[in-house]
């Protein structure tokens, strides 16, 4: 028995036989070639065959497992298909005469470590995608089958391999699939993605698992935990069969919850919303089983485009995730881009420093016409639903009203052309940095409402690169700063009589929700699939002794001695 440590991929457990997969290497030498033109047909004619198989894979998903998980084999054939992206390795075929496979796996890199050195996760999962697309373009350049087929089984078995892609994924043969765990990867790629769909483990990951296992050997799978067992003793499988047991009347006890209220035993009710914001977030929405969408993110619409995008396209989507969202709040991020996510067509600088350089608001207020493009658009939105805005990375009240005041302008050239809005829209702002937690009680007096960012919160805190493991121990939602500064913001903002949410990661956070609700948080934003469980943990909560818990966390002298309280009352709960 061997345990291999990952990542957390999608929640469950799994027990069955290990799977080897493995995609073939493809090398890529330099090549010259005689007819430019003929090697850019060649390529052009492995685009279509590549397309048509997406055209498959996408009908075949759509059948098995829904809009939602098929609309990212649309998303591969975009990539696949993306002229721009592909024009510079074209044109280098023209210029100098060499194979198209050389010259796509070279902007394939520069691509792809422009994606990794992003901060946000989601981004970087991006990249992995475009990596995904030009490989199997590459293979198929050459004449190799990127996947080895599979057969049918018979018995539950469990696939490990270095990566997979979602189209490996989807070919799997899912009777018997339980799970999968791989050497790569990471959380919210879109193979994780499909197996939350489909409904099994995934553990990603997990390094060395692929040189430590035979095929057929019996594997053992923790995606809650993000880990692997090697040939399970029967201790182990005893555990498992128990608590798959429990896991299940849990899941069933969770997605109940997601469609209810969630209120205190007491009577205090808060809101418990999702965080979206890619192409498929408008299809994926559903409206029944939260209570809207606490953050709304815009910068995939800038991110997918090679220029900026027009006020009629931006339009088109926020009408559309507002409709869908039935009349519950859809707050809507303004957009929040910097010197991290390098476009070409905005010519951002590039700095040493981009997460305290040239970003979102501060993008936005120097380039006004751009800003004032999505304001209107947004504007113009509203009358379909229940829209609020927020800016992003407020640190002072002059940046507050200077974006309203574009705000405004806005509104008064829609007023003039006879465009129809809402007049009464809610702006509210992040709150992100120390400056904005200090001045709080200022932009208080000015804002509709908060949204307290804890992800940056965290590292403008404690002075901490959430990337850096050495520093890891520090940045984590239950440090005491953290903790004290949200305290602080919320304080200020129920002086103003102003609502505050949190749409960080901590908002899911098990142990840390009941502080969070003792403290007086209003909105809870994550994950769809937190909603249920974070519903469930506050309904069986009374706020009025949390009150008196958040504070005794807040006074403890250590992380660690906070982090016992909150394990000691959690397990307590369980009882």
């Amino acid at each position: 028995m061997r345990r291999y440590e990952g990542l957390p991929g999608a929640e469950g457990q799994a027990l069955g036989k290990a799977v080897l997969t493995e995609t073939k290497e493809c090398t890529v030498f330099l090549r010259s070639v005689s007819d430019a033109e003929e090697e850019i047909e060649r390529f052009k004619k492995v685009q279509a065959e590549y397309s048509r198989e997406l055209d498959g894979l996408y009908e075949t998903t759509l059948e098995d497992l829904g809009q939602d998980s098929a609309e990212i084999f649309k998303a591969y054939k975009m990539i696949a298909n993306d002229d721009y992206f592909f024009q510079n390795a074209v044109q280098r075929v023209r210029e100098e005469h060499i194979n198209i496979d050389y010259a796509v796996r070279q902007e394939m890199e520069k691509t792809c470590r422009m994606f990794a050195a992003m901060e946000d996760i989601y981004m970087r999962e991006r990249g992995a995608d475009i990596e995904n697309v030009c490989n199997e373009l590459i293979a198929r350049l050459n004449g190799v089958s990127s996947r080895e087929s599979r057969k049918e089984w018979e018995e539950p078995f469990i696939i490990v391999a270095r990566d997979l892609t979602p189209a490996d994924t989807v070919r799997l043969d899912k009777n018997c699939l339980r799970g999968f765990v791989t050497e790569k990867g990471g959380v919210t790629s879109h193979a994780v993605i499909l197996a939350k769909t489909l409904g099994i483990p995934a553990v990603v990951g997990a390094s060395g698992i692929f040189e430590g296992i035979r095929d057929g050997e019996c594997i053992y799978i923790n995606g809650t935990e993000g880990c692997a067992v090697t040939d399970p003793d029967e201790a182990l499988r005893e555990k498992y069969l128990k608590e798959k047991e429990q896991a299940d009347r849990k899941k069933k006890h969770f997605l109940e919850m997601a469609k209810r209220r969630a209120v205190t035993l007491d009577g205090r009710e808060v809101s418990v919303c999702i965080n979206a914001g890619d192409s498929d977030s408008t299809e994926d929405f559903h409206a029944d089983v939260c209570d809207g969408i606490g953050l709304f993110r815009t910068e995939f619409l800038y991110m997918n485009e090679t220029e900026y995008p027009s006020e009629e396209k931006q339009l088109a989507v926020y009408r559309k995730v507002l409709e869908r969202s039935e009349g519950k709040e859809v707050i809507i991020r303004t957009l929040d881009i910097g010197g991290d996510k390098q476009l070409d067509y905005m010519e951002l600088p590039r700095e040493d420093n981009p997460f305290l350089g040239y970003r979102a608001i501060r993008l936005c207020l120097d380039r006004k016409e751009m800003f004032k493009t999505q304001l209107r658009a947004l504007l113009r939105a509203s009358v379909y639903g229940n829209m609020k805005i927020m800016f992003p990375m407020i640190v002072t009240l002059e940046e507050l009203r200077a974006a309203k005041a574009l705000l405004r302008e806005a509104a008064d050239e829609l007023q003039a052309e006879g465009k129809k809005y809402k007049t009464d829209i809610p702006v509210g702002i992040m709150i992100e940095t120390p400056a904005a937690v200090l001045l709080s009680d200022k932009l208080a007096r000015e804002a509709d409402f908060f949204s307290i960012g804890t992800n940056d919160l965290i590292q403008y805190t404690t002075a901490t690169d959430r990337m850096n493991e050495k520093v890891q121990y520090l940045y984590t939602s239950r440090n005491l700063s953290v903790l004290r500064a949200v305290r602080l913001v919320i304080q200020n903002a129920h002086n103003e009589h102003i609502p505050v949410g949190m749409c960080g990661e901590a908002a899911s956070d098990e142990l840390l929700v009941p502080v969070l609700l003792g403290l007086g948080l209003d909105e809870f934003s994550m994950v769809p699939a937190r909603v249920g469980r974070v519903k469930s943990l506050i309904c069986r909560s009374e706020y009025k002794k949390l009150k008196d818990f958040a504070e005794k966390v807040l006074d403890q002298d250590t992380i660690a001695a906070a982090e016992n309280l909150l394990r000691a009352a959690a397990a307590e709960a369980e009882k």
